[in-house]
């Protein structure tokens, strides 16, 4: 096959999938994310993320007392591949936004941007398009590698900021059980779970002096999700989360218990 077909190939494959077509997203990774696609597709994705309380823009990180409010838009871009017969996904997120807190300036531009990918590790081949379209899609689980990288915005002068000011490493295992002919059956119904485990740096110039080091984050996402017809679907989400509590030399430790949230979606231009 020439490259100049498999261009075109991954050309006509290209999705655009807009996630703030209900209601604001919280801040997960979101449904059928890391849904397996065929070799040489390529999906671009935006959605809105929006948080308000005393959350900073990093997960598990808090200001008590503080009323925090997040807008940011994520842009994030991925392509299928074969590795040795599995299905290979690199990709690149990029955030976008602002954040404001009580009595601080307000902190916008770009956020920290991420590079990771997943490889299909069980019911997770490699697939041309003929074969996916005839794929029965019933069980799979990924392995997830991410680097979450100190691009953001940040002013150690300022106490909430859109970026981190620390690096961050994250292992998960993408899960889903799923019921229908295909992944393109228009009555496919799937239960997506996703642990995370993320390890972060020290931020060496955090507001007030010192330093400030973060515990791992561990999180699970759950996802379950009906097709309603070629072109949309809906998903009922949970999100939990335990740890990331932060620790600042001189300062006040700050966490939360392990929580967990519900929360819906609908997407369409599937």
């Amino acid at each position: 096959m020439s490259v100049g077909r498999n261009a075109l190939g991954g050309l006509a494959s290209l999705v655009v999938a807009l996630f703030a077509a209900a209601a604001p997203r919280a801040q997960d990774d979101g449904p059928r994310v890391y849904q397996l696609a065929p070799e040489g597709a390529q999906t671009v994705t935006v959605f809105w993320v929006v948080k308000r309380g005393d959350e900073t823009p990093e997960p598990g990180s808090f200001i008590p007392g503080a009323e925090i409010d997040t807008d940011v838009v994520v842009f994030r871009y991925a392509r299928t591949l074969d590795l040795g017969g599995r299905a290979f996904t690199p990709f690149a997120i990029l955030p976008v936004g602002r954040v404001r807190a009580t009595d601080a300036p307000e902190s916008s531009g770009l956020g920290d941007a991420q590079l990771g990918a997943t490889l299909g590790l069980v019911g997770a081949p490699a697939l041309s398009r003929e074969a996916y379209a005839a794929f029965e899609a019933r069980f799979g689980v990924s392995v997830l590698a991410r680097v979450f990288l100190p691009t953001g915005a940040y002013d150690a002068a300022t106490p909430v900021n859109l970026g981190s000011n620390r690096a961050a490493f994250q292992l998960g295992l993408p899960t889903y059980l799923a019921s229908g002919t295909s992944f393109r059956d228009p009555a496919l119904t799937s239960l997506e779970v996703l642990p995370t485990l993320t390890f972060y740096q020290d931020n060496d110039q955090p507001f007030g002096g010192g330093h400030s080091a973060k515990d791992p984050l561990f999180t699970v996402e759950a996802h379950l999700t009906r097709n309603f017809g070629a072109r949309t679907w809906a998903s009922a989400d949970l999100l939990y989360r335990n740890g990331g509590k932060t620790r600042t030399e001189g300062g006040v430790d700050a966490g939360r218990p392990a929580a967990a949230s519900p929360f819906p979606s609908l997407s369409g231009l599937r």
